[in-house]
């Protein structure tokens, strides 16, 4: 599948009332719903995305990897960045959203990635503070396109440390989105090495995957200006016996 196309630009008027439209729809999932018919009961964090999940994913496939990928750069990373399991629950919660800003786009896409973290606000969220909805909402913006900037919309106001806390999340979460640069799923692990300032991302795949690895590279760049040295990407191929080499 061919890799959908990024642009810049913010959510239109049209896109803020498809939002509104689809916010009051029923929607798929089986978590039961309440007397008030519109948003479903949820007794979690996994249960609340699931609920946005179902209703604006079209393409599921895609953010799980990413989320997986993700997850797996934020524990390799955890020396360097030491944040903990608060902050895994809210980088998988962004990256499982950070493309369902597609469902209120154009065919092209564009401005998705805002209209992502725009659902992600307005949703009434039951099992993060507002803090965190802030959180999980610029890093699902900050998946493409511009990096983060204090005196944006998304950042302004937030405290250093909260800042701080977005641009690592968001960091993990470009990388991850470029590994999965074709939708394709073809990565299957990838590890981390840091040996003093030089860090080195093991990638897993079978077969060639030079869009991916290209694409990741350079949406490293929030990372690298994370790191305190040198980054770079590293293709594994499994060996006959179906283990990475």
């Amino acid at each position: 599948m061919a890799a959908k196309n990024r642009d810049e630009m913010a959510p239109s008027e049209a896109q803020k009332r498809r939002i509104a439209i689809r916010g009051r729809q029923r929607n798929p999932t089986g978590i039961p719903w309440t007397l008030l018919g519109m948003i479903p009961a949820a007794n979690s964090l996994s249960d609340e995305t699931a609920i946005l999940f179902d209703r604006h994913e079209t393409e599921p496939e895609h953010p799980r990897q990413v989320a997986r990928l993700a997850l797996a750069l934020f524990d390799g990373l955890s020396s360097l960045h030491r944040y903990g399991a608060d902050e895994r629950r809210l980088l998988e919660c962004a990256a499982l959203l950070h493309d369902i800003g597609w469902s209120v786009s154009g065919a092209d896409g564009r401005g998705h990635h805002k209209a992502s973290a725009l659902l992600i606000r307005e949703f009434p969220w039951k099992t993060l503070t507002p803090t965190e909805v802030r959180c999980v909402a610029a890093v699902a913006r900050y998946h493409r396109k511009a990096l983060p900037k204090s005196d944006h919309k998304d950042l302004k106001g937030l405290p250093a440390a909260e800042r701080s806390r977005v641009d690592w999340l968001a960091a993990c979460l470009r990388t991850a989105d470029g590994l999965d640069r074709r939708h394709l799923q073809r990565i299957t692990e990838i590890s981390v090495r840091i040996l003093g300032r030089r860090t080195e991302l093991w990638v897993d795949a079978p077969g060639t995957i030079n869009e991916e690895l290209a694409t990741a590279d350079q949406k490293s760049d929030l990372l690298r200006s994370l790191l305190p040295g040198s980054l770079k990407l590293i293709h594994r191929q499994p060996s006959r016996g179906g283990s990475a080499e």
